[in-house]
Parts: C-alpha cells; sequence; structure tokens
C-alpha cells in the first residue's frame, strides 16, 4: 500500500516537473502513532487531481497515467520495459487492502499544487474479517 502511494507521487511530481528547470519539491512521508491506529501521510506537490476525477481515483481500471501499452511504443523497447502504472488497480486494491485489516485510504487533492494520502492502519488486533 506504501508502495503504491509512493509511487504514484513520484509519478505525479517527475510528471510535472519534467520540462522544468525547477528543482523536483521533495515527496514528503510521516507516520504518526497513535494509541488506535497507524497513520502514514504521504505528501507531494505534483499538480494534483482535478476535483472532476477524485470520485474515480477508487474505481477499478480507471488511471490518470498514460496508457501503459503505449508508454514505450515510440522506443521500440516495450518488451524489455516493466510499466509499473496506468493500470487502474493499485488505488483501488490498496484502499480494499487497508479496509480488510481494519483501517482506511484516504485521498486529499488541490489541483495545480498536490495531493495527499492518508493510510490508516489499526493497532488493534481485534478487528474482525470484514465478510458479507
Amino acid at each position: 500500500m506504501v508502495f503504491e502511494l509512493v509511487k504514484n507521487s513520484l509519478r505525479a511530481v517527475q510528471e510535472r516537473y519534467m520540462d522544468s528547470d525547477k528543482v523536483s519539491p521533495p515527496i514528503r512521508i510521516i507516520v504518526a502513532d497513535g494509541l488506535e491506529d497507524v497513520t502514514i501521510k504521504i505528501s507531494d506537490e505534483g499538480g494534483g487531481i482535478p476535483r472532476s476525477g477524485l470520485p474515480k481515483i477508487f474505481t477499478y481500471l480507471y488511471s490518470t497515467a498514460r496508457n501503459p501499452l503505449d508508454e514505450h511504443a515510440d522506443l521500440g523497447v516495450a518488451d524489455s520495459v516493466t510499466t509499473m502504472a496506468g493500470y487502474g488497480y493499485g488505488l483501488p486494491i490498496s484502499r480494499l487492502y487497508a479496509r480488510y485489516f481494519g483501517g482506511d485510504l484516504q485521498i486529499i487533492s488541490m489541483e495545480g499544487y498536490g495531493t495527499d494520502a492518508y493510510l490508516h492502519l489499526s493497532r488493534l488486533g481485534d478487528s474482525q474479517e470484514p465478510l458479507p
């Protein structure tokens, strides 16, 4: 889950500052150790997500990344390159895992600035398996 969130932040910052003379800002990770849960906050300045796209980010197969199949087609090296973004499974599955283990995943974004992701993980070992 943390890998997915950091990867998304790195991609957003890279894409925003790729053609810029400015130095890319750092991605900030804060871990808060509470009595009931551990919260991991990942903040970036990658430009954020438009408000129209926020309801879709936890939908399977939705992605703000370029099509992974077309990403390396121009280079002619598509067979030797592993694409790690653009399939639309990372955030939905990360939230599913977080909820399964008694936590949650929240995304707060400011279009034009960046995104904050809050991953809450339960410390308590008494949560029951959430089955229907």
